[in-house]
């Protein structure tokens, strides 16, 4: 999947809402785990149709500090996040 414009950077936690609105042709966005212990990006399985639903579960995931290692590892992208 190729990298699309996304949302600007504001903090360094350890997800992402990324989105991929342009390659769907609709609002779509999911997450991205920055998974330092095993130096990957982990992207979301689900996507939201709103950046607002995809805030509050990144704001979920972190408060929780879950780490979704069943989430698939990809190569880390060069592009602008909202970072939770």
């Amino acid at each position: 999947m190729q990298s699309s414009p996304s949302v600007p950077s504001t903090s360094g936690r350890r997800f992402r809402v990324r989105d991929l609105s342009s390659h769907y042709g609709a609002p779509t966005f999911d997450l991205v785990f920055l998974d330092v212990e095993n130096g990957v990006e982990r992207h979301s399985e689900a996507v939201w149709n709103s950046q607002e639903q995809a805030i509050l579960e990144a704001e979920h995931l972190d408060a929780a500090q879950l780490r979704p290692l069943h989430w698939e590892a990809c190569r880390q992208n060069s592009g602008d996040f909202v970072n939770f």
